[in-house]
């Protein structure tokens, strides 16, 4: 297991972050505020978090796909071409172009999704925390772009995404629709192929307002998400730890 130390500004996306010091003791004194002090955990986030995730008709029937892959379809509507997150409600058209590489392809084809698909789009989901148990011991969040990109199955039933899982009831998870980084961050979470959730309840997410300037999304272990701007995030010293994931089955992204 390799440590790294480094800025929050430069910190790896999606990992499980230790927070060493914050150089700025008013920066240090709010987020202790917020939850977060000295050896305590974060996370920080992608350009995903600040999107939807958005539920669409296709072959497979209806399906959730996480903004992160939204992202990088690009539909034919009329005679206009724009990214899935882009669609309006009950707007119609045929998937134009996938900006992704093969094993992006291959995640969004295990959701029924691949060139000349026909899609309806339903609408943009909210921002929820999925409060799951896992192995019947463990408890953590997820967010809903994280239970869409879950595949398995409960007792008796088709597999599917974890996002339609029923609450209080036993789901296997099968594998992950994502990369390496990803399967990483959930891990950290305690979620791989061959573990066992119970979706226990969906809550909305906690969230500090965003600011309309840039800025660093990061995460509370208590799921409260916040927004600080580059030179706050330059202020905060973390370590990573970079665990090997070998053993982990994955449909890569």
């Amino acid at each position: 297991m390799k440590e790294t130390y480094t800025s929050l500004l430069d910190a790896p996306i999606n990992e499980d972050l230790v927070v060493l010091e914050v150089a700025d003791v008013q920066l240090g004194t709010w987020l202790q505020r917020m939850g977060i002090f000295a050896d305590g955990h974060l996370t920080r986030h992608d350009e995903e978090i600040n999107y939807h995730p958005v539920r669409i008709r296709a072959d497979l029937g209806e399906v959730v796909i996480p903004a992160g892959l939204a992202l990088k379809i690009f539909v034919h509507t009329d005679e206009l071409k724009k990214p899935l997150v882009e669609m309006e409600k009950g707007e119609s058209g045929h998937v134009e172009a996938m900006t992704c590489g093969k094993g992006c392809v291959k995640a969004l084809e295990h959701l029924g999704l691949k060139d000349d698909t026909e899609v309806t789009f339903i609408r943009s989901l909210p921002h929820m925390d999925y409060i799951t148990v896992i192995d019947r011991k463990d408890r953590t969040r997820l967010s809903e772009g994280e239970a869409a990109r879950i595949w398995g199955h409960s007792p008796g039933q088709k597999s599917t995404q974890f996002y339609f899982a029923r609450r209080k009831q036993p789901f296997k998870v099968e594998e992950i629709i994502g990369g390496r980084k990803l399967i990483q961050h959930l891990t950290t979470h305690g979620v791989y192929a061959g573990a066992e959730l119970s979706l226990e309840s969906i809550a909305p997410v906690q969230e500090m307002h965003a600011p309309d300037m840039e800025h660093i999304t990061i995460s509370s272990p208590g799921g409260l998400r916040m927004y600080l701007t580059p030179m706050q995030a330059g202020q905060i010293v973390v370590k990573s730890l970079d665990r090997k994931l070998d053993e982990i089955k994955t449909v890569a992204g």
